[in-house]
C-alpha cells in the first residue's frame, strides 16, 4: 500500500504534491489519473484568495493510506464532505478510530494529524472546502463578537477536530453547487460555497452555545447514522422513536437526547424535513401531480400535504416549477 505524507495547506500545492507521487495528468489545477493508477480526478476551484474547493471522484488500483501530520499551527482548516458510501477508516491521534461509512462533515485543523486509508477498487466521492486563518478572521470572525464561541474556538492554538450532520441544506447546496460548477458559471459557485459556509458555521456556533455535552463518542455517532440511514432508505413510513432507538442500540431517552444534540432537529423533525425535500425532489420532475406526490408520502388529505408543504417550503405545492 502506497502512503502519502502531507499537511494540512493551500489546496493547490497539495494537488501538485498527488501529481507528483501518483501516475497522473495534472493541467489547470484539475487532475487525472493514469491507467495503471486507477480513474477518476481530481479538481481544486479557487473561490478566494484563501478559501478552495476540491472535487475528488476517484477509483485506485490500490490501497492508499494518507498521513497528515500536525502542524506547529493552525495556519490553514479543511472541512471534509463524505458523499461516498465507501468504508474509509480514519485515525485521528488521541481520539479512536472511526470508519466512516455514512455521510458526514469533519473539519479539522493544521495541528490535527489524522490516517486515512482509501480502499482500492471502490468508487470514493469526497468534497472538500479548505480555507486559510486569514480568510477565517477576515470573512467569519471578524463580524462576531471577540467574546463569541467562535473566535473562543479558534483563538486557541491547539488541535481542533469537529463533526457535523450532512443535512437537507448541505444536500441541496451542494447538488446547486455542482450545477453551478458544470453549468451557471462562477458567481453562482462562489454563492453556493458561500452559503454552505454560512451554513456550517451558524451549526458549529449554535453547538458551542447549547447547554448540550458535544463530546458524543464515535460509537454512538455511528449508531445514530446508521439510524438516520434507515430513515432515508425508509422515508415512505413513518418511523417510531422506539424503532429507531432500537436501530441505533440505544435506550429511548438516549437515542431522542442524542439525535438532537448531533442533528439539531428531532428525529420527527428530521424525517418530516427529509419527506418535504423529497416531495419537492419529485414535483420538480414533472411526472407527478399534487395530489401523486401527496399520496405517495402518505397524505389522505390533500389540503394537510399542501398546508405542510407551505410550512416547510413557503410555497404551495402547485406553484412548484411556475
Amino acid at each position: 500500500m502506497k502512503e502519502i505524507t502531507y499537511f494540512i495547506t493551500d489546496s493547490r500545492d497539495w494537488l501538485k504534491m498527488i501529481n507528483q507521487l501518483i501516475p497522473s495528468s495534472l493541467t489547470d489545477n484539475r487532475l487525472l489519473l493514469h491507467k495503471e493508477a486507477g480513474t477518476g480526478l481530481i479538481e481544486v476551484h479557487t473561490i478566494q484568495e484563501g478559501l478552495h474547493i476540491t472535487f475528488i471522484e476517484v477509483m485506485l488500483k490500490s490501497g492508499l493510506k494518507l498521513t497528515r501530520n500536525a502542524d506547529n499551527s493552525n495556519n490553514y482548516f479543511i472541512l471534509n464532505f463524505y458523499f461516498s458510501k465507501t468504508k474509509i477508516p480514519q485515525k485521528i491521534k488521541d481520539q479512536k478510530k472511526v470508519a466512516f461509512e455514512h455521510y458526514g462533515i469533519l473539519l479539522s485543523s493544521g495541528m490535527t494529524a489524522s490516517e486515512s486509508i482509501i480502499p482500492p477498487d471502490l468508487p470514493i466521492k469526497i468534497f472538500n472546502i479548505t480555507f486559510s486563518k486569514d480568510w477565517l478572521q477576515k470573512n467569519v470572525l471578524d463580524n462576531m463578537p471577540s467574546t463569541g464561541k467562535l473566535n473562543q474556538l479558534f483563538a486557541n492554538e491547539e488541535p481542533i477536530y469537529l463533526f457535523e450532520n450532512l443535512d437537507h441544506t448541505f444536500h441541496n447546496t451542494y447538488q446547486s453547487l455542482l450545477m453551478s460548477e458544470q453549468n451557471k458559471g462562477k458567481i453562482w459557485l462562489v454563492a453556493d460555497i458561500l452559503k454552505m459556509m454560512t451554513h456550517f458555521f451558524n451549526k458549529i456556533e449554535s453547538r458551542l452555545t447549547s447547554n448540550y455535552d458535544v463530546n458524543v463518542n464515535a460509537k454512538d455517532i455511528k449508531n445514530l447514522l446508521i439510524a438516520k440511514q434507515s430513515m432515508e432508505e425508509n422515508w415512505e413510513q413513518t418511523p417510531s422513536n422506539e424503532s429507531l432507538a432500537k436501530i441505533a442500540n440505544m435506550s429511548l431517552s438516549k437515542f431522542k437526547k442524542l439525535f438532537k444534540q448531533v442533528f439539531h432537529e428531532s428525529p420527527y423533525q428530521y424525517y418530516l424535513a427529509l419527506k418535504m425535500n423529497k416531495a419537492m425532489e419529485l414535483l420538480k420532475t414533472d411526472e407527478y401531480s399534487v395530489s401523486d406526490v401527496g399520496y405517495i408520502l402518505g397524505y389522505t388529505n390533500l389540503s394537510q400535504f399542501s398546508k405542510a408543504f407551505k410550512k416547510f417550503h413557503h410555497i404551495l405545492p402547485k406553484n412548484v416549477g411556475k
